[in-house]
């Protein structure tokens, strides 16, 4: 077999193995730990939470506390997460209260939710 061959199925071999991880998701990748949502009751926002433009008064507050994203809604809302890269990493609908969000890896990660973006560094 040529030089040049042998070089192309290395290259070939290399470029599956990155584009399967890429597809991979990511609670797979992040060593067997996938996210863990878990209710927390109801703390109402503070005065800085975003309120939601389409919906008069509804806030959503996003903050971090020890590695966990503590996510606090007045109502229902559909919220999801997304690596810097735009890889979804999970979703779920909330019910109005507070859900604490533990992430298998540190890094920056973008919220979605009722209209709201938020950027996350963990």
């Amino acid at each position: 077999m040529s030089r040049s061959a042998r070089l192309f199925r290395r290259f070939a071999a290399v470029t599956l193995i990155a584009l399967s991880a890429m597809a991979a998701p990511v609670e797979c990748m992040s060593a067997g730990r996938g996210p863990v949502w878990e209710a927390v009751g109801y703390f109402p926002p503070s005065p800085t939470s975003v309120p939601r433009s389409d919906v008069g008064q509804t806030t959503l507050e996003v903050k971090v506390i020890d590695g966990w994203v503590y996510i606090t809604t007045e109502t229902a809302v559909k919220v999801e997460v997304f690596t810097i890269l735009g890889q979804l990493v999970t979703s779920r609908d909330l019910e109005p209260g507070t859900v604490r969000l533990q992430l298998g890896n540190r890094g920056i990660y973008i919220f979605k939710a009722a209209g709201v973006t938020r950027r996350v560094n963990l």
